[in-house]
């Protein structure tokens, strides 16, 4: 019999980078996948800074360097291509890497099916579980070849139809968006004369609102709403997608690499933890793919559950502060699935088809605030508490050398009292990036979790953190 901190069930991205994380913060892990490679076709698309951050910290910035495209615009448009918003994507962003970059996808799950098993995973491809017992104090996992395997915890990383969402019974909460798209990604030919947008595109037209998406190196992305009373299987032909694809290019500037229909909704699971088994990605969570935040949403819940979990292997934290993962992750992901709902709403309203009284500010470029960690691990009201902390190289630096702890920076050197030392917390000396404040208390995940005028406010934010360690 095996046994390990964690059992993974989902060899995707997000099971995957979990298991990067949970390797390099010292938690045991065994990921078992079902299929031997990878899914070899596409499905998201998009990275933004917050995850690039994450693989460059993890060792994994050269591979961005190398399989990755800086998206560079993104608006919605109406006929004649008429803007009605969007805006220049810059070079770099918070975190000081391209806001947003494309990839694809087969490219990410090979490196990261690599970075596991080099990193020490137990790894079961071609394996699934036949039960699954939560114990208690233990998870007994049993694998469909007899296998047996205890572990503190265990995570559904499984996506969308999720057996583990089933087998503990978490169920998800419909926030009421349905339509049915064809999805298609083609890959250019290198003598391609095809003339097509930069970055994604929104056309909002009356006849069929479509989704164009320029993707990394050759591959280019379109998204075509289904009409009512359209045969979906009819359009999904070698015909009818080049019929589709006509007004861009023709069949002599690319190849067909996927097509597929998909019902677009949103969901999300009200709990994404029931004992010792939590929800991760696609298991928790779908969402309508305009805003680009799907994968992206499932590796924040991999980095959330990963640092919590170190800390409590490490003997730093008791179990109570993963009470927090569903505390800080649902209203977080709910927000980002809600913006997505409403720009896809946006689509239909600025084609004239329906209004559904959604602001235009909800579309690329607009004003509408990002989500943040309402609740949980974060203390006061200042507007940075609960964002991402920008890119500072020391900080960075320091994220790096002390993975899983928290970061208190300061403008000069401060005796770090039991309650940051409890917290695994280090102090970084950078007066530029605290400004006029005393400190800025930094997550291991990046986002703020308080900030202090004064020596006594910065205790009161350790006080209070310290009460979900102990």
């Amino acid at each position: 019999m095996i046994n390990v901190d964690v059992v993974i069930l989902g060899g995707g991205p997000v099971g995957c980078l979990l298991g990067v994380l949970l390797n390099d913060m010292g938690v045991s892990n065994m990921i078992v996948e079902r299929d031997v490679v990878p899914y070899q076709l596409p499905r998201a698309i998009v990275m933004d800074d917050e995850i690039q951050r994450l693989f460059v910290d993890h060792g994994m910035g050269e591979w961005l360097q190398n399989f990755t495209s800086p998206m560079k615009r993104a608006d919605f448009v109406g006929v004649n291509d008429e803007v009605f918003i969007g805006a220049d994507i810059p070079p770099l962003g918070l975190q000081g890497l391209p806001p947003v970059v494309a990839h694809y996808q087969p490219q990410l799950d090979t490196m990261l099916r690599a970075e596991v098993e080099k990193r020490g995973s137990h790894v079961r491809w071609g394996r699934t579980v036949s039960s699954m017992t939560d114990l208690g104090e233990q998870v007994l996992t049993v694998l469909d070849n007899g296998e047996n395997v205890t572990s503190r915890w265990f995570i559904g990383a499984d996506g969308a139809s999720s057996w583990t969402r089933k087998q503990v019974g978490l169920l998800l909460e419909d926030l009421r968006f349905d339509q049915q798209w064809l999805v298609v990604d083609v890959e250019l030919h290198d003598d391609s004369t095809a003339s097509l947008p930069v970055g994604a595109r929104q056309y909002c037209v009356p006849e069929r609102p479509t989704t164009y998406v320029q993707g990394h190196a050759k591959y280019r992305r379109w998204e075509f709403q289904i009409q009512l009373e359209e045969d979906a299987e009819q359009l999904n032909t070698h015909e009818g997608l080049w019929e589709l694809l006509s007004p861009w290019l023709t069949s002599k500037d690319a190849d067909l690499i996927r097509s597929a229909v998909y019902r677009f909704h949103a969901v999300v699971a009200p709990d994404m933890r029931k004992g010792n088994v939590f929800l991760a990605g696609d298991s928790a969570h779908q969402t309508p793919p305009f805003a680009g935040q799907g994968l992206n949403s499932g590796m924040r819940d991999a980095i959330n559950l990963a640092w919590k979990m170190s800390l409590v292997v490490r003997g730093l934290a008791t179990e109570k502060i993963l009470d927090t993962y569903s505390q800080e992750r649902v209203p977080h992901v709910k927000s980002a699935v809600a913006h997505a709902v409403d720009m896809g709403r946006l689509i239909d309203q600025l084609a004239g088809r329906v209004s559904h009284g959604v602001d235009v500010e909800s579309g690329y470029g607009g004003s509408r605030p990002q989500p943040h960690i309402e609740s949980g691990m974060v203390v006061g009201n200042d507007p940075r508490v609960g964002h991402q902390f920008w890119y500072h190289q020391a900080v960075s630096e320091a994220v790096r050398k002390n993975l899983a702890s928290f970061a208190v920076v300061s403008r000069t050197p401060i005796e770090m009292s039991d309650a940051w030392v409890q917290l695994s917390a280090v102090n970084v000396v950078a007066p530029e990036a605290v400004g006029e404040d005393f400190a800025i208390v930094v997550r291991p995940d990046r986002f703020v979790a308080g900030v202090a005028k004064t020596a006594n406010e910065l205790e009161q934010i350790a006080t209070t953190l310290s009460a979900y360690v102990r």
